[in-house]
């Protein structure tokens, strides 16, 4: 007899074992986005991604300290005990915030770096550093490591940027330097904490979509494994 628990069972672990044969780029877009599923790299985007200009500036800082310090971090010997490998992880992160502030001062100039202030330097410290690179990015062959890290990048400058623009058009009325008319203005949504409050209930919101999404797509893999334990049967 076909069993309904031993199927979800069997279910989720074939879901399971398909995730974890997929090296996927969804990962840091969607699954583990460091701002809207972790939260973890919330606080500059909030402080500085104020409009349009100022969230591509960060989105350009990130790109370069993440990608620079998880490339070099691969190299650090597992040999070494965990603390110390965070300790270089951290110093590897600082030398990569050098040309991150070379790359923003070139493209934006000396006011946005004073814009981004203390924010840029922060960033040194994200998780895609001190953890993912000792949890995941170490474990992988080279290149699937890039298309994985790659995937990170895009999901936070994706969201960054995304803020940007909706705080930028709902307090200023423009995109970068694209007037658009619009009925009303939010000017709270120019400070920090108003940018907290929306990214928190934005992030609360993508949570439960995914959620249901992930449910929904349980329900029809648990249908699928019903229909065929039952052709088997009747076979």
């Amino acid at each position: 007899m076909f069993s309904p628990f031993g199927g979800a069972r069997q279910t989720t672990h074939i879901i399971c074992a398909m995730e974890k044969s997929k090296y996927r780029l969804s990962d840091g877009l969607v699954r583990q986005n460091i701002i809207l599923m972790s939260a973890t790299a919330i606080g500059p985007v909030a402080a500085v991604a104020t409009n349009y200009h100022n969230a591509v500036a960060l989105s350009v800082g990130f790109t370069v300290i993440a990608f620079i310090s998880v490339l070099l971090c691969r190299f650090v010997p597992k040999k070494l005990v965990y603390t110390l490998r965070v300790i270089i992880y951290a110093l590897i992160g600082a030398l990569a915030f050098i040309p991150a502030y070379m790359v923003v001062e070139h493209l934006y100039g000396k006011g946005m770096l004073e814009t981004l202030g203390v924010y840029l330097p922060i960033l040194i410290v994200n998780p895609l550093i001190l953890t993912k690179t000792e949890t995941r990015f170490s474990l992988r062959p080279f290149h699937l490591m890039l298309y994985e890290l790659a995937g990170y990048i895009t999901g936070f400058n994706f969201v960054c940027v995304g803020v940007g623009i909706i705080r930028d058009l709902a307090v200023n009325g423009r995109i970068g330097t694209l007037e658009v008319n619009i009925a009303f203005r939010v000017p709270a949504l120019s400070t920090v904490f108003g940018g907290l409050v929306f990214i928190g209930v934005s992030a609360g919101l993508f949570r439960h979509l995914y959620n249901k999404s992930k449910e929904s797509k349980i329900k029809k893999a648990e249908k699928e494994l019903r229909r065929q334990k039952l052709m088997e049967e009747l076979t």
